[in-house]
């Protein structure tokens, strides 16, 4: 999600596109094509219209992962139709927001039952605001809400393919759930990771970068050099580039905590500019530096006061 300088509006706390980074959001999905996929023989990806959607093979029916932009799921169903040549019967969203169950109602209506973590039906269907990041998304049709909660390991059974489906303690969200493809060695993880990108860390949904970092330590032993990572935006991964990625939050992480017992401001810590070496690789589109120190802080429960 990245804007031309035309769309973007500064200020002293942000540097956010005009209309709300939601609208820029949706207009980028609209426009972005659809990169296909196949990371097994039957297991694919689709990447550009929103979080990424991953689409799993079984003996007769499908299962769906996330679903990415509402207007673009007809799109999205014709290449799991062709790819496939089935139909979905189960949808599970990795976490609430909106650019991974944007097209859920459209998936639903097609008899596919939606499946997700008992604790984002509470964030679908009321209106939500994510602080540090300006997010102002409305409620959820009911249609999108799922059918089946869960708040413990589940696995569905596509008979060609096994689906664990692992919630995680607060991280992303306080909604995160990993799917786990044993026999595909596939792991899709949703936001809690992006590959190329700092993360979004939603301090309205209980979300850290210490539980973001701690889900990854949990997951690492799932995984070889061999598996195939699904992150939440980005290219397919690898091991290594989750390690990567952890790595780099682990860093940041620790320069903020360490700043912090030396008692230094959130205005100071800022101005420290601890993600600084990093972010050329990782401060591209709306979540700079800047941006991602503030989601850091925001999940210890740090903020700057009001002027």
């Amino acid at each position: 999600m990245i804007g031309g300088q035309s769309a973007v509006r500064m200020n002293d706390r942000h540097s956010f596109p005009v209309g709300g980074l939601v609208e820029l959001s949706r207009a980028t999905y609209q426009s972005t094509p659809l990169a296909v996929v196949e990371i097994r023989p039957t297991v694919f990806s689709f990447i550009g219209a929103g979080g990424a959607v991953t689409a799993v093979g079984g003996s007769q029916e499908c299962a769906v992962i996330d679903t990415g932009y509402g207007p673009r799921v007809p799109e999205i169903r014709s290449v799991i139709a062709l790819a496939l040549h089935q139909s979905p019967r189960w949808l599970i969203d990795t976490h609430w927001h909106f650019d991974h169950t944007d097209g859920n109602s459209t998936f639903a209506e097609d008899q596919t039952t939606v499946v997700g973590h008992a604790n984002w039906l509470a964030r679908m269907s009321q209106d939500q605001f994510v602080p540090s990041l300006e997010w102002r998304v409305r409620s959820s049709l009911r249609s999108a809400w799922p059918v089946l909660t869960f708040n413990a390991a589940v696995s569905i059974d596509l008979g060609s393919q096994t689906l664990e489906l692992i919630p995680q303690e607060p991280a992303h969200t306080d909604g995160d759930v990993v799917v786990w493809l044993p026999s595909a060695n596939v792991l899709v993880m949703g936001d809690l990771m992006t590959n190329g990108s700092y993360p979004v860390i939603d301090e309205s949904s209980c979300g850290s970068s210490n539980g973001m970092i701690q889900a990854i330590e949990r997951l690492l032993p799932f995984i070889n050099a061999e598996t195939a990572v699904v992150p939440g935006h980005g290219p397919i991964a690898n091991r290594d580039d989750l390690v990567n990625f952890h790595d780099t939050l682990r860093t940041i992480e620790g320069r903020v905590q360490r700043l912090i017992g030396a008692g230094s401001s959130v205005a100071e810590i800022l101005a420290a500019a601890p993600s600084a070496d990093f972010d050329p690789v990782w401060g591209r589109g709306y979540v700079t530096g800047t941006v991602f120190v503030r989601m850091i802080l925001a999940g210890l429960g740090l903020t700057e006061k009001p002027r």
